[in-house]
């Protein structure tokens, strides 16, 4: 007599979770890269709109022989960037004629602890809530 064996196709149980233990693994370990990749990303924003201020600053030196101590003067009605990740502030020294821009990280942003306060002057000179500034600028 003949006997007819049935070949199973497919996968067993034990190979699913084993499968299923591996992706987590890997998705454990790539997901804190991720958060730190898209956090890093949106300090452009930061820096950009510091930039875009410091250059209003010195279009309203060149009128008023001043700067100027109000986001409002400069043509900022929000004291916050595009997207809402940073608060803009504008501090002023010297009767005028020097100037501090901020941007302070908000929300999940704040999150990005080396980076979560940038500032710029008169001058140029960068600054960020670490002594490595200029990493949290590029």
């Amino acid at each position: 007599m003949k006997q007819h064996v049935v070949k199973a196709y497919g996968i067993t149980l034990i190979e699913l979770c084993l499968v299923v233990v591996i992706m987590a693994i890997l998705a454990t370990m790539a997901y804190p890269s991720y958060v730190q990749f898209v956090l890093k990303s949106h300090r452009v924003e930061a820096v950009e709109a510091l930039l875009a201020l410091a250059a209003k600053q010195e279009l309203y030196f060149s009128e008023f022989r001043r700067y100027s101590g109000s986001l409002a003067e400069l043509g900022i009605s929000e004291p916050l960037t595009l997207s809402g990740r940073y608060q803009l502030s504008v501090q002023l020294f010297d009767d005028g004629m020097s100037f501090l821009l901020r941007a302070q990280a908000l929300g999940v942003q704040s999150q990005d602890t080396d980076c979560a306060a940038f500032s710029v002057n008169q001058l140029g000179q960068r600054n960020s809530a670490v002594p490595y500034a200029e990493s949290c600028w590029r």
